[in-house]
């Protein structure tokens, strides 16, 4: 986006969280993460990101569940859209409307439109895998963002609860039907 209207690319110097100290001048272009020669979406998806990021979040990736499945869909064990790589939250593919009878599955570039408030990846990335309950609760846990989801969430938003609490009071009013 910065080169289209004429500025340089960014680098990691300019981030705001850390980054690997022999990135911190390395151009951001389509070939950061894709190498021209060895186009591999498998690099891109993680080495990629490691080769930059050195914030706690990322440098747990590989000691999480996440990554734990990632590489078992690297190694055939289970189907390849069962593992989580990095850029399946943070860069999470979405369904384009070509024209009324195409469609297309795209992956987002534009991280803005996942990262913050961290809440924006509920559906994009978290709902593919997990339900809302989990995904609220998880993303309110700042420590277990930090160690890249390995454990439980420790925090509880009581959203959810309250609208089954309504839902619940809302069928025995009713008798069961949804619609009266």
């Amino acid at each position: 986006m910065r080169q289209k209207v004429g500025l340089p690319p960014m680098t990691p110097a300019s981030a705001k969280l850390p980054m690997q100290p022999n990135a911190q001048h390395k151009e951001l272009t389509c070939n950061s993460c894709h190498s021209a020669h060895d186009y591999s979406v498998a690099t891109a998806a993680v080495d990629a990101c490691l080769g930059c990021h050195a914030d706690n979040h990322s440098l747990a990736y590989q000691q999480s569940p996440h990554f734990a499945l990632w590489e078992q869909s690297l190694a055939g064990e289970i189907p390849g859209n069962q593992g989580v790589s990095c850029a399946s939250c943070h860069m999470p593919r979405i369904n384009h409307d070509v024209n009324d009878w195409v469609s297309r599955i795209l992956v987002q570039h534009n991280q803005n439109a996942t990262l913050n408030p961290n809440e924006k990846m509920i559906r994009p990335a978290c709902l593919h895998c997990h339900g809302l309950g989990f995904s609220i609760d998880a993303l309110a846990d700042t420590n277990l963002i930090e160690r890249n989801f390995t454990g439980r969430p420790s925090k509880h938003i009581q959203s959810m609860d309250m609208a089954k609490e309504v839902h619940k009071k809302s069928l025995e009013e009713t008798g069961g039907e949804l619609f009266k």
